[in-house]
């Protein structure tokens, strides 16, 4: 297959064939093509962004879920000898207390870390000019910035600052590299002279890796999306390194109970509210907080596979990180203690993400002399689709058609007496608000490209998804959000959709129950209605034999 289709058409093939491989085989391709070192896990060390910096230069941590880089910081100016740092949290009123720190740190070289940004960006404004401008800075003076993601950020500050996001990396191969690339260090290691201790932050590494890359299964991993960071993870090895210091080294076993309520309860535990996610937790310290661990034949995965979960053994730092290389990149979801299947609907989502901002980053506008603009093409398409609209359902001719259908056999009903019936027409009514939303849309988009009305940021905003093939929001959720039509990854399919939906309610509507060999289940707008109608029919049918509607069930 290699030899004849290639890495791009292999590529292809494994995107239609099997669209949650998508992103493995893409990073497949990027190995093939360009290097395995475009697709590795990003692990920038606190000391070359140091080094990189300036005292005019200050470093922006852009803040992610569970992420706080103020440990870190913390760290490396005890090595640099700037300890303690002056830490500003940003919010009403605290502009006064940064500027004094700054003023201060400008003279004595010292490093200042201002805090949730985003809450004081009206200082944020005026600190690119006070950088630039103040004549005389301390060559050891460091600034620190962290800062959620807003459009309100000055620009010119952004620019001058070195930008750093500590997502959480993808995969657990790559989060046990980050633990032991920026918490773990040779110094860690070395603080207790012991194979056991040196185990054990193997394991709890491991087991901060487990529950954060948990968060990517969605309710199937947990009920709630706890924030676990590198605090957690800091709290817990500093608990552990305390508890073996006065049992191991003292020649007492490990009081594995103990440390299990620590890290299960007291530590990680202190973030969790869910009874489920709690009981889960503790599950997971019970099996790998143990003396199992310390058996050369451990391994975290209970289960036969390729490849086993082992704990690395050796003195030296880089002896671990060579055993975390060993991991496979792709992680199989039995390694959580989960089903195969839970892996479908991640690497699904995950693809869909990735086509989606790829087609967003397209250029829009044609390239070559004579084409057709992006607007010309989506009027064109605009103008297609509104040719192949099905006709619109008027509700009080499709009411008096109803009154007319008849009910189920062996029973008097008529009309909206019957509970199909009914059904029918609240389908209708969902149906032609759909073709009615859509149909309009349409027609708006066409006169904004002609220049008949605004332009307005919904409109175009529909317009690029013409453009790009995907179907517009406001055709498939209403201002609050809900859903109220079919999803589909494409506009053709939806749209298909939509024709072949207007047909077998009309073909209903025209010709009664009686044509009707078999429905659509899924191409109602609300399925159940329709089982709990055609379960109160079946229940009048059988009214002499006293058939209860709650005796009656659905078998699939």
């Amino acid at each position: 297959m290699e030899r004849t289709l290639g890495p791009f058409l292999r590529l292809c093939v494994v995107r239609f064939m099997r669209e949650d491989r998508t992103n493995v085989c893409c990073a497949q391709f990027i190995e093939a093509m360009l290097d395995s070192r475009f697709t590795a896990p990003v692990t920038d060390q606190i000391v070359d962004i140091f080094d990189e910096s300036s005292p005019r230069k200050p470093v922006l941590y852009l803040l992610t879920a569970g992420s706080d880089p103020t440990f870190s910081i913390d760290e490396l100016a005890k090595k640099k000898k700037k300890y303690p740092t002056d830490k500003v949290s940003m919010g009403e009123g605290q502009e006064k207390v940064a500027r004094e720190k700054n003023n201060n740190a400008f003279l004595t070289g010292g490093w200042v870390i201002l805090q949730n940004s985003h809450l004081g960006i009206g200082y944020m404004c005026e600190l690119e000019d006070v950088l630039l401008k103040t004549p005389d800075i301390d060559d050891d003076f460091r600034l620190w910035i962290t800062c959620e993601i807003t459009q309100r950020f000055p620009i010119g500050l952004l620019q001058i600052a070195i930008k750093v996001t500590l997502e959480p990396p993808a995969g657990l191969k790559a989060g046990i590299y980050r633990t032991y690339s920026t918490m773990v260090s040779q110094e860690l290691l070395d603080k207790i002279d012991h194979d056991k201790w040196r185990t054990l932050v193997f394991v709890q590494a491991f087991l901060h890796s487990i529950v954060q890359e948990r968060r990517k299964f969605g309710p199937i991993g947990w009920c709630v999306p706890y924030e676990y960071n590198n605090s957690d993870l800091d709290a817990c090895l500093q608990f552990l390194e305390k508890h073996v210091s006065v049992t191991v080294m003292c020649g007492q076993p490990v009081s594995w109970v103990t440390v299990q309520y620590m890290v299960a309860e007291a530590q990680y535990g202190g973030r969790i509210t869910d009874d489920l996610d709690r009981e889960l937790f503790i599950t997971y310290t019970a099996k790998w907080f143990c003396d199992d661990i310390f058996k050369p034949t451990f391994t975290f995965n209970n289960y036969q596979a390729e490849y086993n979960y082992k704990i690395p053994e050796g003195l030296e730092i880089q002896q671990y990180r060579d055993g975390i290389e060993t991991i496979p990149p792709v992680d199989s979801p039995l390694i959580f203690g989960l089903h195969p299947n839970a892996d479908l609907t991640y690497r699904l989502k995950e693809a869909a993400e990735m086509i989606a901002t790829i087609i967003e980053t397209q250029p829009k506008d044609s390239g070559g002399a004579g084409g057709k603009s992006m607007d010309d093409i989506v009027k064109e398409q605009a103008q297609d689709l509104l040719s192949k609209m099905p006709p619109d359902f008027v509700e009080e001719i499709f009411r008096a058609q109803i009154m007319k259908l008849k009910g189920p056999p062996a029973t008097p009903d008529k009309g909206f007496g019957a509970p199909l019936n009914i059904f029918l027409f609240q389908e209708l009514q969902r149906l032609q608000n759909i073709i009615a939303i859509v149909r309009g849309n349409l027609k708006s988009i066409v006169m904004a490209i002609d220049g008949t009305v605004v332009m307005t940021t919904d409109l175009l905003e529909d317009l690029g998804s013409i453009f790009d093939a995907r179907v517009p929001r406001r055709w498939t959720n209403d201002a609050s959000g809900a859903e109220i039509s079919w999803l589909m990854p494409n506009l053709g399919g939806w749209f298909t959709g939509l024709t072949e939906r207007q047909q077998m309610l009309n073909n209903w509507l025209e010709n009664g129950r009686a044509v009707m060999k078999s429905y659509w289940l899924t191409g109602f707008t609300n399925a159940q209605g329709f089982l709990t109608g055609m379960r109160q029919e079946v229940t009048r049918q059988h009214k002499k034999d006293q058939w209860a509607l709650d005796d009656v069930i659905s078998h699939t």
